[in-house]
């Protein structure tokens, strides 16, 4: 157990958006570790429910907030947070998931074994919205294998990392591209391996939620969030293959292309995102979440017959 301030600090940023049901858990899991020397750095980004309020409600000192008074997203709010942290160490955690006691510790000891270690992941337990155990993670835990399998496959879950500050001051900021479609931790996973040493603890330390309604949940309308792991895929090829750097995203004309390929059978069917994200979530066991998701494609695409098929059969299976 770590008690002294003399020890690193380490940040801990969390972004929440109506996370009401979860954000007590998930601050307490900070606040709880046995390595205490840590500050919380947490902002509600215009959440309409009571999460606000129940940060609030904290008098410890480390907690540290940052509210947002318009809605920003789960991008641009971390990388407001990353501006704050003052910590030798920044770690993560998303408002509806939560860390075991001794993560920290486990992490820091890692740290302590291999000065050559820049970042440390642990694998995860998951959970769904009524805290039942779905499975537990087996990624690899050595960095050349983990590196090995990117772009096709992220051994990694980057909320659990707790990395050096020097690894921030170097790599900077979650890339602006990925705003609101998701897939920004893990690019910015694939750009921390290839200057600096990463490796898992074997130890599920870290309690991820599945929960549609959390900020990474697919709650948007936004089209590229349906594909944007074939986006990441594409740009990491590129720049494996052509050193195509971060700043030529926004301008990369073969990227641009890529996307509108993968655009391109949503614009002929307006109503296609629809119907994919209704069943998504009926096979997530939210049904009735899936048949209002089925009704919206009907509005869009009156006269396809896709959409009334699937919408039989959800009301056949509810």
């Amino acid at each position: 157990m770590e008690n002294s301030t003399t020890s690193p600090l380490i940040s801990v940023v969390i972004p929440a958006y109506n996370a009401e049901k979860y954000i007590q858990h998930a601050i307490d899991s900070i606040l709880n570790q046995t390595y205490t020397h840590l500050e919380l750095l947490i902002a509600d980004d215009a959440s309409k429910d009571n999460t606000k309020k129940i940060i609030e409600s904290y008098k410890d000192k480390r907690v540290k907030t940052f509210h947002n008074k318009t809605n920003q997203g789960y991008l641009k709010t971390c990388n407001k947070l990353f501006k704050f942290a003052k910590g030798d160490f920044i770690a993560f955690q998303d408002a509806d998931d939560y860390s075991d006691s001794q993560r920290f510790e486990l992490q820091m000891n890692a740290f302590k074994e291999n000065n050559k270690l820049s970042v440390v992941g642990c694998n995860l337990t998951a959970i769904d919205i009524n805290n039942n155990l779905k499975f537990c993670s087996n990624y690899h835990l050595n960095h050349d294998v983990i590196f090995s399998k990117m772009p096709h496959y992220y051994s990694v879950i980057p909320n659990s990392f707790l990395l050096k500050r020097e690894v921030y001051d170097v790599i900077g900021d979650y890339n602006e591209y990925f705003d609101r479609i998701g897939a920004e931790d893990y690019y910015w996973t694939f750009l921390i391996m290839e200057k600096f040493e990463l490796i898992n603890i074997k130890t599920p330390l870290y309690f991820y939620r599945y929960n549609p309604d959390s900020l990474t949940g697919n709650r948007s309308d936004r089209l590229r969030k349906t594909f944007v792991l074939k986006i990441l895929e594409f740009i990491i090829n590129q720049r494996i293959e052509k050193s195509y750097t971060s700043t030529e995203l926004g301008k990369n004309v073969e990227l641009s292309n890529f996307v509108s390929q993968l655009e391109a059978p949503y614009k002929k069917d307006p109503s296609l995102f629809y119907r994919k994200l209704a069943a998504k979530y009926y096979h997530q066991g939210l049904k009735k979440r899936g048949l209002k998701l089925i009704l919206k494609a009907i509005i869009k695409s009156p006269l396809n017959s896709s959409n009334y098929r699937d919408m039989i059969y959800f009301i056949k299976n509810l």
